[in-house]
């Protein structure tokens, strides 16, 4: 009746949005609605600029099979500066706004290869880029991750044979490793040995028993190999785990040796934001903007507990059958939410599937797995089992009140803006993802439901949860750059990140393995600007507010913010408010080469 219910609501926003596309503006409530948001195509893009995205794009990653990873790297490094000149040489001064945002898009990519070619230097710095390299190069093949995909079972003859085959290349991507590795970082290096595959914070998962792993996903993912493919699954499964121990024991070694640095430096930080993210903040901006919004979480948050004093606390679901109860009512009411009862905050689309929650396997390295023999018209996302600490201890809350993840991740969140950001008709904006954009418009939908008082499935002390990950975000920010900019250790950062997010209401507080998450992805990619993003939006939306007056319409300002692209939202106030102070600050580029140290280049 619910899946019924909510198939026909879409029916008729699909309609309905269809009707405006071909009719116009429409009269509601005597009111005129705004247009729908509209993106350039192709034809109405610089052919020239066209051009060079596609052919740039091109040389970006690392191809398809087991690149030579140095020489990728060489390839780059003397293809980038011809592609730069090319861009430099565009005259966008007749431009419109939106093509001159596209030719920021693009001077951002080239910004951001250069920093990874000559700041980051993965292949030569991190000792733990190879064991994920060899790692995902199998788990790409694989049924589940977060987000279920792949084929049903069983696995067929082909997928199977290039299973086979990833799991016989690991000798070679590690041994890439060993020639490549010439500035290694010890405390990259711990990272290799404590957490292969880049993401599955569990114990058990070291590098030290990846062979009893590897042995135990070939066993259970044998079952549901075709013969005789099935029979060599576990023989190479445990070789290549072998590979993998003696890569480890290699790193343990020589970890003595390892002179490599694992911050960058203040002006690299304070140049990726500007270049790369284009964000008219310096570091110590942005920290001033994490302290505030942290004092402001926590000050909320106690606003919230003295609503809820004479209430119980709320705790994680016992089980993955309780919280899927809780999650599937969760899933139905946010959708009728943002989209009916009057609220109106948000547009459907038709494309966007129905997305619901089960559970699969856990198996490290590789994390999620699902082994169906069901083909299903939605999208899945594979939970953690029972007794993962994800689910027992995650300060994040996701397990106690699905409706803050359900905002982050699935819809409006991370599911819902990436359907919409495939159907983007510009070729430009279609190919960029900032990060900024997506993490703060998901960050966003986890504090709006509070303020438009979403009825959280338990109850009032739900609304707890997202300001405590208010403050858990902020400190990604303010221990970030203290940590990339070298003013602490990475064990300084793990102890201070858990004495500065404490339990706080229903919150359970950082685990230890929650720290070692936040900390090292700081360390491998960088900032997260979940906060940074959420902070701009609002900018943008107060400015707007103040443009229009009365005339604002929150749903469309969601769909302008949505729909134009991820794009950085310094560019997309330009593009919407027509406000260009922030401008200035990203039309005269300083090269990165000008605050390198010569051993870098």
């Amino acid at each position: 009746m619910c899946a019924k219910g909510l198939n026909c609501m879409r029916g008729l926003v699909t309609l309905a949005w269809t009707v405006a596309i071909i009719a116009g503006p429409s009269i509601i409530v005597g009111q005129e609605a705004p247009s729908p948001v509209e993106v350039a195509g192709p034809d109405q893009l610089p052919a020239d600029l066209l051009k060079l995205a596609e052919e740039f794009r091109a040389i970006r990653g690392w191809g398809s099979g087991v690149p030579d990873y140095a020489a990728t790297v060489q390839k780059q490094k003397e293809q980038l500066p011809h592609f730069r000149d090319r861009l430099d040489a565009l005259d966008h001064s007749q431009w419109s706004v939106h093509a001159k945002i596209d030719y920021l898009l693009l001077r951002s990519e080239m910004d951001r290869l250069d920093f990874d070619l000559y700041v980051w230097r993965q292949t030569s710095r991190n000792p733990s880029f190879y064991v994920n390299q060899g790692i995902r190069n199998v788990g790409r093949l694989l049924t589940g991750s977060r987000y279920m995909r792949g084929d049903v079972m069983p696995y067929s003859k082909e997928r199977a044979q290039a299973i086979l085959k990833s799991l016989a290349e690991t000798e070679e991507i590690l041994a890439q490793g060993r020639r490549n590795l010439t500035e290694m970082v010890p405390e990259l290096a711990d990272i290799a040995l404590r957490h292969p595959g880049g993401g599955y914070y569990t114990e058990g998962g070291q590098l030290e028993y990846i062979v009893g792993n590897y042995r135990k996903w070939a066993e259970k993912t044998a079952e549901h190999f075709p013969k005789p493919e099935a029979d060599r699954l576990v023989p190479a499964a445990v070789e290549a785990a072998e590979h993998f121990l003696a890569y480890g024991k290699w790193l343990e070694e020589n970890r003595s040796k390892m002179k490599g640095k694992y911050y960058i430096g203040k002006e690299a930080v304070d140049w990726y934001t500007r270049h790369v993210l284009l964000q008219p903040y310096d570091s110590d901006q942005l920290k001033l903007m994490a302290e505030m919004e942290r004092a402001r979480a926590i000050s909320y948050h106690q606003f919230e507990m003295q609503k809820n004093r004479h209430l119980a606390k709320i705790s994680p679901a016992k089980t993955i059958e309780e919280y899927i109860n809780w999650d599937d009512e969760t899933a139905l009411i946010t959708r009728r939410w943002y989209t009916e009862h009057g609220h109106d905050i948000l547009s459907d689309r038709d494309y966007i599937p129905i997305t619901r929650v089960e559970s699969g396997e856990y198996l490290l390295p590789f994390g999620y797995i699902s082994f169906s023999y069901e083909e299903k018209p939605i999208e899945r996302v594979i939970l953690v089992p029972d007794d993962h600490w994800r689910a027992i201890s995650s300060n994040m809350g996701f397990r106690t009140e699905p409706a803050v993840l359900w905002g982050h991740e699935y819809w409006p969140g991370h599911v819902y803006e990436r359907y919409v950001h495939r159907h983007n008709p510009d070729p430009v904006r279609r190919g960029h993802r900032d990060g900024a954009h997506s993490q703060g418009w998901c960050f966003y939908h986890e504090e709006l439901p509070v303020a438009l008082d979403f009825p959280f499935v338990r109850g009032p002390r739900g609304r707890e949860l997202p300001f405590i990950n208010m403050v858990q975000r902020a400190e990604r920010i303010s221990l970030g750059i203290d940590l990339l900019s070298g003013k602490i250790t990475p064990d300084e950062a793990y102890k201070t990140f858990r004495e500065n997010v404490p339990p706080l209401g229903s919150g359970l507080g950082v685990t230890r393995e929650e720290a070692f998450e936040e900390v090292e992805g700081v360390l491998v990619r960088g900032l997260d600007h979940c906060q940074t993003g959420k902070l701009q939006i609002f900018k943008l939306l107060a400015d707007r507010k103040m443009q229009l007056k009365e005339d604002f319409d929150l749903k469309h300002f969601h769909d302008q913010i949505i729909t134009l692209g991820s794009v950085p939202l310094s560019l997309l106030r330009w593009q919407i408010t027509g406000l260009d102070d922030e401008m200035d600050k990203f039309w005269n580029p300083v090269r990165l080469s000008s605050i390198l140290e010569p051993a870098s280049n």
